[in-house]
């Protein structure tokens, strides 16, 4: 009898458990690819291309998000050329609104956050490395907390450039 109710009294905290959102980001695998014929140790200079997609983020994420991709491209060996660079780096951003089905019927509706950084072949025009990360956002956040994701997100997808063969 003891072990059954030990039973039940796991089963309903694992129950409330479940029930309840978190409140802090949680963030999927990263995803990337490459041109596989592209000698990536060549680029040494990169230039920021707005695109149509690029619109979607708002201008203080755009500005969150290149200061961090920045940082770690500098630390990485690579520099910002407004003339003649290597490649072009773009932003793709934005969200969608996910739904989580919970026990009794029950549903939370959190946003997912989307990152994609790509790079463009400067001669050829042709994408030759993207990556990206998605984050489930549970709260409303503060400018702080975004820095701090946004910040994240950049090190976690650039954790996959160079691309190692």
């Amino acid at each position: 009898m003891k072990s059954v109710n030990a039973w039940i009294l796991v089963c309903l905290f694992a129950l409330f458990a479940g029930c309840s959102a978190p409140d802090k980001t949680i963030y999927h695998d990263v995803t990337y690819d490459y041109d596989v014929n592209v000698d990536f140790t060549r680029i040494k200079t990169y230039n920021w291309v707005k695109m149509p997609a690029t619109s979607r983020i708002d201008e203080f994420n755009q500005i969150r998000i290149k200061d961090a991709v920045d940082a770690k491209l500098s630390a990485k060996g690579l520099k910002v050329m407004v003339d003649n660079p290597d490649v072009f780096l773009v932003m793709y951003g934005g969200g969608y609104k996910a739904v989580d089905m919970t026990v009794m019927m029950d549903y939370a509706v959190y946003e997912v956050g989307r990152l994609k950084l790509a790079m463009y072949d400067a001669e050829s025009r042709q994408e030759i490395w993207w990556g990206e990360d998605r984050a489930d956002l549970f709260q409303e956040m503060t400018p702080a907390q975004k820095d701090g994701v946004i910040a994240n997100s950049v090190r976690r997808i650039l954790e996959y450039y160079p691309p190692q063969p």
